[in-house]
């Protein structure tokens, strides 16, 4: 393992193109830890920071033969800060979704109860309420409530990516979110 310890990044870089695993070993050994330290400053789960650290080198390997690094350093920094950008960007999706679930299971749960109840249903109020949003994200939001379709069906049955449909229930979701008080009277 000491053979390219003494060696310079730069010349590590040109021996890690050529796919120089023990040069690719020297760089992990000189690097993961100060990469890891780095992203636990910023993730507090240890088992998160090992994945983005072994996420890193595993990329860096992947793309040793059209690396083209002037700073390796400052490479394996900028890539650790942007994996570090996208788990907080994932973990926000997924508290957005966790929120809109725990909606539409509010108003899944509750609407027994009010369909009961005198008056207009729950089923025509959540219909006239979505009656402001667009065509295509009303039938994605309709497909998935009324008949209980997932997004990879909804985005098969629509024609459009699964990424779409998650929008469109999503916004439909936010829609009723801020309309809850009238659906409610």
């Amino acid at each position: 393992m000491t053979l390219f310890q003494d060696h310079e990044d730069s010349e590590l870089v040109d021996l890690l193109i050529q796919g120089d695993k023990k040069a690719f070993e020297t760089i992990y050994v000189r690097y993961a830890s100060d990469l890891y330290r780095f992203a636990r400053k910023n993730i507090p789960l240890k088992e998160d920071c090992e994945e983005m650290i072994q996420d890193v080198f595993e990329s860096l390997w992947i793309r040793h033969e059209n690396l083209k690094v002037e700073s390796l350093r400052h490479y394996l920094l900028t890539s650790i800060r942007y994996r570090i950008i996208r788990y907080f960007y994932a973990k926000g999706v997924r508290k957005r979704y966790a929120e809109n679930y725990k909606l539409f299971a509010a108003y899944y749960h509750t609407m027994d109860d009010l369909i009961k109840s005198p008056g207009e249903s729950l089923q025509e109020k959540l219909i006239k309420s979505l009656a402001g949003l667009p065509e295509r994200c009303q039938t994605a939001i309709k497909l998935r409530l009324m008949e209980n379709l997932s997004n990879d069906e909804i985005a098969n049955q629509m024609n459009i990516t699964k990424k779409t449909v998650e929008f469109y229930i999503s916004r439909a979701l936010n829609h009723l979110r801020h309309s809850a008080k009238e659906i409610y009277k």
